[in-house]
């Protein structure tokens, strides 16, 4: 049994290590010799920075052109194993009902269902919505993801923090 177990992940890691030829290839092209880990350490960096880099705009318009609306919970999603999280329904200038799912965690204002939040939104884009106020918890949220895509990238770049 366990020597079915090696070589299957032999075969996985073989695999894993054909999957990144082209990104060896372009690495090596350019001067580098990474290894298998530090690739993927890239990868998921460039990952986690579009998404992160996707709500700093939408974050950067609503502070252009947002307008607030009050909303309510209408749910609160406990399906992730991260924190609860408030799902808000609002109505935008022409009545039409919106819902979005925060990112940041319940507090006492959103813990329950039915309670009112200040909502701001992008008119444009109806869906660009966020909860109004709690300024050091969303600081804090972007300085993490920032963080964890800055430490993918140190992996990644400077040699000798992963042993190949």
């Amino acid at each position: 049994m366990e020597q079915s177990w090696t070589a299957f992940w032999a075969r996985v890691s073989e695999a894993f290590h054909q999957t990144l030829f082209p990104f060896r290839a372009v690495a090596e092209a350019l001067g580098g010799h990474p290894s298998d880990i530090q690739i993927w350490c890239f990868l998921c960096g460039v990952f986690f920075l579009a998404l992160v880099a996707i709500q700093t705009y939408g974050d950067i318009v609503l502070r252009r052109r947002g307008v607030l609306a009050t909303g309510k919970v209408v749910r609160i999603d406990k399906s992730s194993d991260g924190p609860d999280t408030p799902i808000i329904e609002f109505a935008d200038r022409l009545g039409k009902v919106w819902r979005f799912e925060s990112h940041l965690p319940v507090n006492k204002t959103t813990r329950n269902v039915g309670a009112p939040v200040g909502v701001m939104y992008d008119p444009l884009h109806p869906k660009r919505a966020r909860e109004v106020g709690r300024p050091l918890m969303k600081v804090v949220h972007l300085i993490v993801w920032y963080a964890v895509v800055g430490g993918l990238m140190a992996l990644a770049f400077l040699p000798g923090l992963i042993s190949s």
